[in-house]
């Protein structure tokens, strides 16, 4: 939310049901009373959902990064207090922190599992553009530029806060046991989930980045950063990062990822010394990455800082986006051009802006907002450099250089060697210092890419024969599916879908949906990476899946009807629903469409009120 602007309905509400017209409580001042220091108490245990609840926040995400003053302060409009009582609230709301406390509910449910994971390492760096409410304009503009973080841990007790190492426990869940990354954003801890422990899972752990006291210092950047965390739980990729949950015990504030054990893109670069990988090796990549890259932007999304360090190839080769979980939540705006060049990403937490230079689009280093054509930019920057060893744009001491400058240079890339002429042509454009002349988005990029098939006359007619065929047996396959196939049917090569199936299904035993989705999306997008699988078996794993889906999205609708639920796990049901119904897997569009117009008009009602 920028400052100066009247917060958006879903921010604040007012905790009391009588007020006058200058918003003052009339009545009940005492029970108003209590229910304020609930709240406050509730707050400074780090129970964000609890607080919320007392004081009928509308999203528990308002009180993410304040402190108590802050809190009572936001909240001095609605009821009247006198110093003596401000003060006794205070003192019961800042004091209180304990090690550990129950888990916040994030999506209605008790709580969110989390599954193995490590976030934030590599060697581009992120740098820190902070802003006070002074320097800050109405757009969030303004502050400086901080020099680059110190990696390691003497770099990260500067930034973390008192007490977080090593050891400690995070709301009675989360063992931090090792510091595996630092950057601007904060600190990311490998740590041990004690109730995977308790469950006895082979893999307990799961990657922890806690954000530093700029973002405690900027409420609103929480906030916006909140709600782009809980969207990019939606994301449901076997090349995209898994974000499991956004969560806070007393002032520390995290995210909680999947667990990766490999190494980022940027350092398999490095280790070339200047060549490139192998042309077949790098085209997998490139294809992976696309692929990530193109599910997001069909589902709506915008990476906007896509660069080698956020690419994860990990030990089964597979590669991982990471950092959808930040994508951009307001317009970037410029600092001081000497910072924040090269490989560092220059981060705004006042606008939630992040940007890599040498990897950004002209139109973004203009502040513009990010569109897909963007990521496809930056995608092709790190397509040449895997092909080549080298960024496409470098002066002549080897620095890589910023699409705006390399253009001013009048700078083009020379091809590179030994690869179809398709591919060169795709990067080519990729590169283009206009957004109209780039791919619209990663998609196309990737079909562009791929070797063409050349189809026969004679399998182009038996292939129209064959769809005839399947469009009067699929109800059969579908039946065969849900009577006799089980998960154990499928073939060999669909393996990791089959786990991915058995995983979901665990999930939702314990009504875990978000995890569940995941899954069970994760396992039919994993089978179409799998060449020479027979399309019976493809019919098969889908219907499977397809059963289970529509699972899912039973009772999410369930919860979205329930007169119970607070406007809080509305507003996260809506996102979840949207992002539903966009899916290919699932056949129940006519009732999410109807859940969500429910859920449109419970939203509405409560903020009439």
């Amino acid at each position: 939310m920028k400052r100066g602007t009247t917060p958006p309905r879903w921010s604040w509400t007012c905790w009391t049901d009588r007020h006058d017209g200058g918003g003052r409580a009339v009545s009940g001042a005492a029970t108003d009373l209590t229910h304020l220091q609930e709240a406050l108490a509730a707050y400074g245990r780090g129970e964000l959902d609890t607080a919320a609840a007392r004081h009928r926040l509308a999203s528990a995400s308002a009180a993410t990064g304040r402190s108590g003053s802050d809190l009572l302060a936001a909240l001095a409009g609605t009821v009247p207090l006198s110093a003596e009582q401000r003060a006794a609230l205070l003192e019961g709301a800042d004091s209180e922190r304990p090690s550990a406390s129950p888990l916040s509910s994030t999506d209605g449910t008790e709580s969110t599992r989390v599954t193995a994971a490590a976030w934030g390492t590599g060697e581009e760096r992120t740098r820190v553009r902070t802003a006070s409410a002074a320097e800050s304009g109405p757009d969030g503009a303004g502050g400086t530029d901080s020099a680059p973080p110190t990696s390691g841990p003497s770099g990260a007790a500067e930034d973390a806060e008192e007490g977080v190492a090593p050891g400690r426990v995070l709301k009675g869940r989360f063992v931090l046991e090792e510091l595996i990354g630092h950057g601007g954003m904060g600190t990311v801890y490998r740590a041990r989930d004690l109730r995977k422990v308790e469950a006895q899972d082979s893999d307990p752990y799961v990657a922890l980045k806690l954000l530093n006291d700029d973002f405690r210092r900027h409420p609103d950047a929480l906030i916006a950063l909140q709600r782009e965390a809980r969207k990019a739980q939606t994301l449901a990729h076997p090349n995209v990062v898994t974000v499991h949950d956004f969560d806070r015990d007393g002032s520390t504030v995290f995210l909680s990822m999947e667990y990766l054990r490999g190494r980022p893109l940027d350092g398999v670069i490095r280790d070339r010394g200047g060549f490139g990988l192998p042309p077949k090796e790098a085209l997998r990549i490139i294809d992976r990455m696309a692929r990530g890259l193109a599910y997001a932007h069909q589902e709506g999304f915008v990476h906007a800082d896509f660069k080698p360090g956020n690419v994860f190839l990990n030990e089964g080769g597979n590669v991982k986006i990471l950092d959808f979980g930040i994508a951009r939540a307001a317009t970037l705006h410029r600092g001081d051009p000497e910072q924040g060049r090269g490989d560092h990403t220059r981060f705004d937490p006042g606008s939630i802006g992040a940007v890599t230079p040498a990897y950004a689009s002209p139109e973004m280093l203009r502040g513009n907002a990010a569109e897909p054509a963007d990521d496809v930019y930056g995608l092709a920057c790190v397509a040449y450099e895997l092909l080549t060893g080298r960024h496409p744009f470098l002066d002549e001491r080897g620095r890589k250089l910023p699409a705006d400058e390399a253009e001013r240079l009048g700078l083009r890339p020379a091809p590179p060697r030994g690869l179809p002429k398709r591919v060169s042509r795709a990067l080519a454009r990729g590169l283009a210092w206009r957004r109209e002349e780039r791919f619209a988005d990663a998609g196309k990029f990737l079909d562009a890419i791929k070797r063409p098939v050349r189809i026969r006359r004679t399998v182009l007619a038996a292939m129209v024969l064959l769809a005839a065929f399947a469009a009067t047996s699929w109800w059969i396959t579908i039946r065969e599916s849900n009577i006799i196939v089980s998960v154990d049917d499928l073939a060999p090569a669909l393996s990791d879908s089959r786990d991915l199936i058995l995983r979901g299904d665990d999930y939702l035993a314990d009504d875990e949906l978000a995890q569940a989705h995941k899954s069970y999306a994760q396992a039919w997008e994993s089978a179409q990476q799998v060449s020479d699988v027979p399309g019976r078996e493809q019919s098969r794993l889908r219907a499977l899946v397809e059963r289970r889906m529509n699972d899912v999205i039973d009772r999410y609708i369930a919860r979205a009807r329930d007169p119970e639920a607070t406007v809080y796990s509305l507003e996260l049901l809506r996102l979840t629903l949207e992002s539903l119904g966009r899916h290919e897997l699932g056949s129940r569009d006519e009732a999410i469409r109807d859940a969500l117009e429910h859920v449109n008009q419970r939203l509405e009602q409560e903020a009439r009120q």
